[in-house]
């Protein structure tokens, strides 16, 4: 991001902040303990804050896009049942820069709530200047670990990625930690920590939270998709050790920026990777219309819902229940 670009989002928003308090104690699924019967998980995911310059290359483009994340955080700040959010990847507009994470601070710090997050490849696997022809240029393994290791300390990870636990769920955070040519690739110490988590948490679902989606749980609408560079790494690996997951898990994604109007957003026939597991994707919040995925943690059940930020309504047609 430029300079003059950042010193112009100041015009927005003043200041910046560290949430100090990030891990708060877990509330769990107790029985008269809660309003609500539910735990209620806001999903960001591709904030690319401020915004992406190439995407709203015009000042009045920039101040729409603006306008509605702002909108957005004040929508999810009013409701009253929230427990947390998931950050999902992407929070830094393009190179993953100081001046851009400044800006993510600022953002998460002003949600009421606690929030999680993971690195997608905006957050680390790009170089922090551009090319001679404004191109993104990629990292060395040695640059990208760096920035990986910087966004694990910046937001008070345990790890690059961890594991949580709310009620009979399990919650796995994973992370692009094989830095290597892929976008989304995990390493294989986190394969092997993967095929850990399930086997010793097969009492009640597992949710998975990474950047990018599993293969094929989209339909190919643009040659981009489904490919390795769109796709959670090494693709094969995690068929088969995600077979194992217990019934209604859930791989919880961003990267593909698909719509909600996208007739595979929310499409269980493609979605479901396998008996026991299914991909939620969730949009691009760097759009003039916003969109939020939500999930609603029952005892018995998941289910997902999606909110119109511009409408100010629920999209109910897209709701999706998970029984477990």
């Amino acid at each position: 991001m430029l300079r003059r670009d950042f010193l112009r989002l100041m015009l927005f928003s003043a200041g910046w902040m560290v949430a100090d308090s990030f891990f708060q104690p877990l509330k769990l699924l107790a029985a008269g303990s809660r309003k609500s019967d539910y735990y209620h998980i806001v999903l960001l995911s591709d904030m690319h804050l401020p915004w992406k310059t190439n995407k709203h290359p015009t000042h009045e483009e920039q101040q729409e896009v603006w306008a509605g994340k702002q909108a957005m955080l004040a929508n999810i700040n009013s409701w009253d049942d929230v427990d947390e959010a998931a950050v999902l990847g992407d929070q830094a507009a393009r190179y993953g820069i100081e001046e851009e994470f400044a800006c993510v601070d600022n953002f998460l710090g002003s949600l009421r709530f606690p929030y999680y997050s993971i690195a997608g490849n905006h957050d680390y696997v790009y170089r922090d200047t551009p090319d001679a022809q404004g191109n993104l240029q990629m990292g060395t393994h040695e640059e990208k670990w760096a920035k990986l290791m910087a966004f694990t300390k910046r937001y008070k990870l345990p790890d690059v990625y961890y594991a949580r636990s709310i009620g009979k769920y399990r919650l796995l955070y994973l992370a692009p930690d094989a830095c290597g040519e892929l976008k989304v690739e995990l390493s294989a110490k986190q394969l092997e920590w993967l095929k850990g988590e399930i086997a010793a948490h097969q009492q009640g679902p597992i949710i998975f939270f990474c950047h990018a989606p599993l293969m094929g749980t989209l339909r190919t609408y643009k040659k981009k998709i489904n490919t390795p560079q769109t796709t959670a790494q090494p693709a094969d690996q995690l068929k088969e050790i995600l077979s194992h997951c217990p019934p209604g898990s859930l791989w919880v994604s961003g990267h593909t920026h698909t719509k909600p109007k996208n007739d595979s957003f929310a499409d269980d026939s493609v979605n479901r990777f396998n008996e026991n597991l299914v991909n939620i994707h969730n949009p691009c919040i760097d759009k003039k219309h916003v969109y939020t995925n939500s999930l609603f943690l029952y005892d018995d059940k998941v289910v997902v819902r999606t909110y119109d930020h511009r409408d100010d309504e629920w999209v109910t047609k897209l709701d999706r229940t998970y029984k477990n």
